[in-house]
């Protein structure tokens, strides 16, 4: 079967393709990107940088691939090793605007004014952000009643802060780092909101989970596999468990959760991205018991 990509839609990567052609259109094309985005970062060039990580990120979320096609382009030597280059590249832009986002947070007069009116990057930012609480409120029914730990947190934890704000529950954030904390807090604060959240300096393989009822594990926590032994020690077994992955091209964006990290627990539901969302969550319960509604 052959498809059309239309002019326009994605920048380079236009006419119609077989099936094996467009997925070799894809590796090439994705190769290139990241190539142009570590040549425009290497050179300083930060308006030519942002433009080429924008291009790439638009080829990574445009959802034209079906599951099992995507995984097979990422599964492509070349886009392997571009896929260690891309995460970096994504992840030093998305810290870069996080501090950004942080420190207008504590110049302006009127945070929540800000957080309306900020410009298009930012807000688009947040935006991304605030869809993913609402799914993962969603996906793990969290309430009013509910107390969160969200094990790497970082220095802005946007879908925590929409925990609280859409749902009224207290949350925890775990974070490692020492000034990320203490940057997460100035945050909270001038939300006001440091009554219903705060961030720890805590490794998440020292806490001790028996006071939550609800569980996020962040896609950057490490070492999962420790996190997970020591949510398994001491969490209740009715505990609702998240984790935050990636699935086909995104997993460029975030390196995805591996399925024996997660163990003695095991996918019961999947809140998957689409569209400008770049990270799905998982739902967890542990091996020994059925999924919800399943078999």
């Amino acid at each position: 079967m052959e498809r059309q990509i239309q002019d326009g839609l994605l920048r380079g990567l236009t006419g119609v393709y077989s099936g094996s052609e467009l997925l070799s259109r894809f590796s090439e094309h994705i190769q290139s990107l990241v190539g142009s985005a570590e040549t425009t970062a290497r050179s300083g060039d930060e308006e030519a940088h942002f433009a080429d990580l924008l291009a790439l990120e638009s080829l990574l979320l445009c959802d034209l691939l079906s599951d099992r096609e995507a995984q097979e382009v990422v599964d492509m030597e070349g886009v392997q090793a571009a896929a260690e280059v891309s995460r970096r590249l994504f992840t030093t832009f998305e810290s870069r605007l996080e501090d950004a986002f942080a420190a207008d947070i504590k110049r302006v007069r009127t945070p929540e004014r800000y957080l309306s009116e900020c410009e298009s990057v930012t807000r688009n930012y947040l935006a991304r952000y605030r869809g993913l609480a609402a799914a993962e409120v969603a996906l793990a029914d969290i309430g009013a009643n509910d107390h969160v730990a969200f094990v790497g947190a970082g220095c802005l934890p946007i879908t925590a802060l929409e925990y609280v704000r859409t749902t009224g529950c207290r949350v925890d954030g775990i974070e490692i780092i020492e000034t990320r904390t203490a940057e997460a807090n100035v945050l909270t604060d001038r939300l006001g909101l440091a009554s219903q959240m705060t961030v720890l300096t805590a490794d998440g393989r020292d806490i001790d989970f028996a006071k939550y009822n609800v569980i996020l594990i962040g896609v950057l926590a490490e070492p999962k596999v420790a996190i997970c032994a020591r949510i398994a020690a001491t969490a209740d077994a009715g505990t609702r468990i998240i984790c935050r992955t990636t699935s086909g091209l995104r997993q460029l964006i975030y390196r995805p959760t591996a399925s024996a990290s997660l163990l003695p627990y095991r996918v019961q539901a999947i809140n998957r991205a689409r569209g400008f969302q770049t990270l799905s969550t998982l739902r967890l319960g542990l091996a020994s018991l059925r999924p919800e509604g399943g078999v």
